[in-house]
């Protein structure tokens, strides 16, 4: 009976490692870009055709088109390289969901960029509707490369979130793109179910990340709660509260305060008994932090990497260090 077990994990994980190949990750390097962008390729395709692929399906999406102002992104059709199976450890995968994601005027981008290298981890930004193009079934196994092949991902800040997805009337979002939403919380849930690797999310990437965990979202802060805290473009101490990982809890003071950059309207309502535990609150009670309850993501309000100072840079540091306990140890070969 052993051995029959045996025989039939083994032909399983054959017929899976037969079904990866039928996807295969590239390195697109743009010229404006700050970091190569991340493109399925099948096999049936040659990465020239599966970025017009992209483009393609790109032009033909209203949603989409909308967000990029009616004009296809200028990407070459050229600069391709087939993703290393070596240095998995040392990746970052950006999330893009703005057009300047693309280009050299996006500063969060660059920043991240900075910081993650200066912990050794090379950047990569995965572009908007990445699946353009792709089946359901192609599309999963996209995101179980991104897992197996992406140990930290960070949903990045931007527009407000779509309100069906957590089943609310739109009545103060901004700027929100259903089609986009959709792609990032499919791929949110897939990456977190896997847990082969650490998620960061930051203001909208930790908005569109509880959405995707079953949290809700208070739509606009100054109409709902007031403007007792000021938390459009200013700063303001927020209270660290400690958790299991007490990821935040180092760069508190001694009364558990430090103080963060604030560039949002909207916020997590968080709720007891869900995947996320609380770990940071503004004084008017708004949700600036929560940890993963299992060690393997961090999602916060305030944006580290544009806070331009030696705090920001420590936290995201800090979260590097939590990828590299949490992250699945890499096994040998057997045959």
């Amino acid at each position: 009976m052993k051995r029959l077990f045996l025989f039939l994990v083994l032909i399983f994980q054959g017929a899976s490692a037969a079904a990866a190949e039928n996807l295969r990750l590239f390195e697109w390097h743009v010229s404006e870009a700050m970091a190569p962008l991340i493109l399925p390729v099948r096999q049936s395709e040659t990465p020239e055709q599966a970025a017009q692929r992209y483009l393609n399906n790109l032009g033909k999406n209203p949603e989409l088109m909308e967000l990029f102002e009616g004009r296809l992104p200028a990407l070459p059709m050229s600069g391709f390289k087939k993703l290393s199976q070596d240095d998995r450890e040392n990746r970052a995968l950006l999330i893009a969901n703005l057009p300047k994601d693309y280009t050299r005027n996006s500063l969060r981008v660059q920043n991240f960029k900075r910081i993650f290298q200066q912990s050794r981890q090379a950047s990569y930004i995965l572009p908007i509707n990445a699946n353009l193009g792709l089946s359901q079934e192609e599309t999963r196994e996209l995101f179980k490369q991104i897992a197996e092949k992406f140990p930290l991902m960070v949903a990045m800040g931007g527009d407000d979130v779509d309100t069906h997805l957590y089943k609310k009337e739109n009545f103060h979002s901004r700027n929100t793109i259903p089609a986009r939403d959709q792609f990032e919380v499919a791929l949110i849930k897939s990456y977190v179910a896997q847990e082969k690797g650490f998620l960061l999310g930051v203001c909208r990437g930790s908005q569109i990340t509880s959405v995707a965990l079953g949290y809700q979202l208070i739509q606009d802060i100054p109409f709902h709660i007031g403007d007792k805290v000021a938390h459009g473009n200013d700063w303001h101490p927020i209270e660290v509260v400690e958790t299991k990982y007490n990821l935040l809890k180092p760069f508190a003071d001694r009364n558990m305060k430090m103080t963060v950059n604030s560039l949002h309207h909207q916020s997590v309502i968080f709720k007891e008994g869900g995947m996320l535990q609380i770990a940071a609150r503004s004084h008017d009670g708004i949700t600036e932090a929560t940890e993963f309850k299992n060690g393997r993501g961090m999602l916060l309000q305030f944006h580290p990497e544009l806070m331009n100072n030696e705090l920001g840079s420590k936290i995201l540091w800090t979260l590097v260090q939590q990828k590299n306990r949490v992250m699945p140890a890499r096994c040998s070969k057997i045959f």
